[in-house]
């Protein structure tokens, strides 16, 4: 390689200190190089202190030169330091070298290695290649049978097994055949104007294909309803869990026989239908082993009163959707109250049917049905009529 000659030095007499102008000589000189003096002699580099300073030995023989020319030579040491490195490299990396082969591609490597399948590296105690055999080997550590929702295309197998396990155990301890229109329990009380309860019991949802339980009664405390509304109880899973909300979405019609879902979402499976009163309380009613939910208020007061002093003599309507959820029932429980001289009848539902008739100052009680408008129909025989209906109740029909 070429001397190195950039620039100028400063050299003094008996001193072995050489100040470089416009050197480099850190990049261009090692401790050992050959350094040509000013005066013609030839030292040897024994340490590089910067770009522009450096020391030689012996010391500087010449004349005192504040700027003058040098070389710096390389020795013939540096080749054999190279070897020197070289040699240490084969003895360190030879072994490692030859395994990788000869060929200096990726691919050669790998063949080297044997290494263009999974062959090449044995399995750790951990970490398993996902073989046939590995994978019906997977223990299932981790796996949730809590979970009964429906299965989704994002959950993992793992998730997928528990869920499929945890509804199968659900079915299986409610008997191995599904009614999907059934509704067991799910019995509605009043506890307070403020407060809905739905007993334990369960019921079969059509969005979820499977029943859901209810294992502890359900209170909604602290209710604020907008007044004299129907409000809709449904029963849905909430994260696992059984829960109810009240609305005021109507159902939609039957999907089997008189079981209903909320309009738009067959997750929620309708449970009940309660009328809101003039201070948004929730009306007061209880629930007969019958299936009727029994009205509990002043049934001779609006809104149970649903005809007063009627004196008609050809059949009237008697609106009765006030009182009387006529979207999910056609049963209704009455009192007729005759205190007119004729004879008063009511049409339960339509004139096809048998009337029922109340002689004056008489008084009846009665189950009936209500015709397709949810109306009922009333007439007195004769002039100088005066009959009361009250509403005590309707059939909870779910």
């Amino acid at each position: 390689m070429p001397w190195y000659k950039s620039g100028t030095v400063s050299v003094v007499q008996n001193t072995n200190a050489v100040i470089g102008a416009g050197t480099a000589f850190i990049a261009n000189a090692r401790v050992g190089d050959a350094f040509r003096g000013p005066d013609g002699g030839w030292y040897e580099v024994t340490n590089i202190a910067s770009d522009t300073a450096l020391s030689i030995a012996p010391v500087y023989q010449g004349a005192t030169n504040s700027s003058g020319v040098y070389a710096l030579a390389p020795m013939q040491g540096y080749v054999k330091d190279s070897a020197d490195a070289l040699r240490a490299l084969v003895n360190q990396f030879g072994g490692v070298m030859a395994v990788l082969g000869q060929t200096p591609t990726q691919a050669g490597v790998r063949t080297a290695l044997n290494l263009t399948n999974t062959d090449g590296l044995p399995e750790g105690s951990t970490n398993k290649y996902m073989t046939a055999a590995g994978v019906r080997g997977t223990t299932l550590t981790g796996l949730d049978l809590t979970v009964k929702t429906a299965v989704v295309a994002t959950d993992t197998i793992l998730a997928a097994i528990g869920k499929l396990q945890a509804a199968k155990a659900d079915a299986s301890s409610l008997n191995s055949v599904i009614d999907t229109a059934l509704i067991s329990g799910l019995i509605p009380s009043r506890p307070a104007p403020t407060s809905l309860t739905i007993s334990t019991g369960t019921a079969y949802i059509p969005g979820l294909g499977r029943r859901v339980t209810v294992s502890s009664d359900i209170t909604l405390s602290g209710l604020a309803l907008p007044a004299s509304v129907w409000h809709y109880a449904y029963l849905y899973e909430n994260a696992g869990a059984a829960a109810v909300e009240l609305v005021t979405t109507a159902p939609s019609a039957p999907y089997m026989g008189t079981a209903r879902t909320k309009t738009g979402d067959t997750s929620r499976r309708f449970i009940g239908a309660f009328r809101s009163g003039t201070n948004g309380g929730v009306l007061g009613f209880a629930m007969g082993s019958d299936g009727v939910l029994n009205y509990r208020d002043n049934l001779i007061a609006a809104p149970y009163r649903v005809l007063s002093n009627g004196a008609a003599t050809t059949p009237t309507t008697i609106v009765t959707s006030a009182i009387v959820p006529i979207n999910v029932t056609k049963t209704v429980r009455l009192n007729m109250n005759n205190n007119g001289t004729p004879v008063a009848s009511l049409a339960p539902g339509n004139f096809n049917v048998t009337t029922v008739g109340s002689e004056p100052g008489g008084k009846v009680s009665c189950d009936t049905t209500l015709d397709e408008s949810g109306n009922l129909w009333y007439f007195n025989s004769g002039t100088g009529g005066s009959l009361s209906i009250d509403i005590t109740g309707y059939g909870m029909d779910r």
